[in-house]
């Protein structure tokens, strides 16, 4: 008899933790997250050059290659030209201390001299080409403009940020989920959420799971994409999501 008031009250026991696990499960299943932008670019230089012209607007979209920012770089242009000319003449003094090696008629560590002067003078052209080039500023990847931090007729600072650039078209959901669910929760698996600010449902898929799992929180951060895109998910929104445990 002692025996099986002890089966029993033994099972009433782990009946009462399962429910308490279910209870447990189903509290969790509202996941917080955030939509984050796949391409997010924050756009400086390291000229120091008056800002002639900025095509963009916060807000405004733009398609890759597109010319966002123009410097005025009169003052690099001419350094470059004085630079290529520095380069030509010392290209043309090798050329002849090589003809003249070859007639025996100069010695061999001058036309070595000449040749490292000739290279030095092409690489400082070619550093002043790459600042140039950096005169205009062309967009990486389609976007809007998220925050402009220049305006026309400003000087800019070397490395001081001018804007940034987010992709409103390629976005993710950002989750941070109980790493027990690691269990179950696998990429590809499907779920839905809300979206705070506009109050809509969405499908996703859950894509990629990190690589490592907090210790001290015991969580592990997911992320996944919409299923269709919309116009109205901007980066930064909040948003919950409804995670299940497939069934048996």
């Amino acid at each position: 008899m002692l025996k099986r008031m002890l089966i029993v009250a033994s099972m009433a026991l782990v009946l009462a933790s399962s429910a308490a696990s279910v209870f447990a499960q189903d509290e969790q299943e509202q996941i917080r997250g955030l939509v984050r932008p796949l391409d997010e670019a924050l756009i400086s230089t390291e000229l120091n050059a008056r800002i002639l012209e900025i095509s963009r607007r916060e807000g405004q979209s733009f398609k890759v290659g597109e010319v966002l920012v123009r410097f005025d770089c009169r003052k690099y242009e001419t350094e470059l030209a004085a630079a290529r000319a520095e380069e030509e003449f010392n290209r043309i003094v090798l050329a002849n201390s090589v003809a003249l090696d070859k007639r025996k008629a100069i010695g061999r560590l001058e036309v070595e001299q000449n040749r490292a002067r000739y290279d030095k003078a092409k690489a400082q052209a070619e550093t002043l080409a790459n600042q140039v080039d950096e005169c205009t500023i062309r967009a990486p990847f389609d976007g809007r403009i998220a925050e402009m931090r220049a305006k026309a007729y400003e000087m800019s600072r070397p490395n001081e940020p001018l804007m940034r650039l987010v992709n409103t078209d390629r976005l993710e959901i950002e989750l941070i989920v109980p790493s027990l669910w690691l269990r179950w929760l696998k990429p590809g698996q499907n779920f839905r959420v809300v979206v705070d600010e506009t109050e809509t449902v969405h499908d996703a898929t859950v894509q990629r799971i990190a690589a490592t799992v907090d210790s001290v929180s015991q969580t592990v951060k997911i992320m996944a994409v919409f299923v269709e895109s919309s116009q109205d998910i901007l980066p930064g929104m909040s948003l919950s999501a409804e995670l299940k445990q497939p069934g048996p």
